[in-house]
């Protein structure tokens, strides 16, 4: 079905960008899933969250690879591929396309500033077979993740509802003591990178898009993954992993009843009109 004219400016500019995605992951028979709220929309609402204003697609690690080595070439002159390694702006650890064109501006985190708009890419990583070895893998994980953020502590998104309890003490301690906002993100970065790498997709039973917002929660059997299905997205199709339920009722429980207006978790985003 064609829902362009229910769509908000910014997310006409986001679906422009994920065809074109879309196209090349295609054509190039790489395996990807819808994530998060990009799949919560497509089971939900058949296309966007109404209040959303981005997608996450997530491709297995060595094909992650090869779409960020590769994909630049295939992409119209305004979009670019970004990763914190060829862009010193993105300090993100997962890659982007972004629309060179159409601006945005970040107000969430302590200093505002201007993105293009973007469809985020993350890798999904494999965790390790065994229980207590993937706990330790877990710990470092975690670890690892929180100081990369608190190097960056400036670009958080602050304004996040939801965020656990865990988190809010955090960012609380740290806006106090300033601990660690000195830090060299890019070693966090390569930490991060270095980690997640550890265990192959192809051999593990278990999964994550450890770089999402839901960190745990975005760990998976690799068999509700499977080999993908297609799902309705505005007026096309994308794929997601062969059991949405059981992976969005991880992620949300009851993930068919809309949230209450004040919880909608979005970024906190206003459109740059050129």
């Amino acid at each position: 079905m064609d829902n362009k004219e229910n769509l908000s400016e910014i997310q006409e500019v986001i679906w422009n960008i994920a065809k074109y995605i879309k196209m090349y992951l295609d054509d190039n028979k790489i395996e990807y899933y819808m994530l998060g709220g990009t799949l919560l929309g497509a089971i939900r609402h058949k296309g966007f969250i109404p209040w959303d204003d981005d997608i996450d697609l997530g491709i297995p690690r060595k094909q992650y690879e090869e779409f960020i080595n590769n994909v630049q070439k295939s992409l119209p002159e305004y979009l670019k591929l970004q990763t914190f390694r060829n862009e010193k702006s993105h300090h993100y650890y997962f890659a982007r396309v972004v629309d060179t064109r159409h601006t945005v501006k970040r107000t969430g985190s302590i200093k505002e500033r201007n993105e293009d708009i973007w469809v985020d890419i993350f890798p999904l990583d494999g965790m390790p077979n065994k229980y207590i070895e993937r706990k330790i893998h877990m710990f470092k994980l975690l670890f690892t993740r929180m100081m990369y953020h608190i190097s960056c502590f400036d670009k958080v998104n602050l304004k996040r509802p939801n965020r656990p309890l865990s988190e809010r003490i955090i960012i609380k301690i740290v806006q106090i003591t300033k601990f660690g906002q000195n830090s060299d993100m890019y070693k966090w970065l390569e930490k991060i990178d270095s980690t997640l790498r550890k265990y192959p997709y192809e051999s593990s039973n278990w999964v994550i898009n450890f770089m999402g917002q839901y960190k745990f929660k975005e760990m998976f059997p690799k068999s509700y993954y499977g080999k993908g299905q297609l799902y309705s997205f505005e007026d096309s199709e994308l794929p997601g992993p062969v059991d949405a339920d059981a992976v969005l009722s991880q992620m949300y429980g009851d993930y068919m009843t809309p949230p209450e207006e004040g919880n909608r978790n979005a970024h906190a985003v206003e459109y740059e009109k050129e």
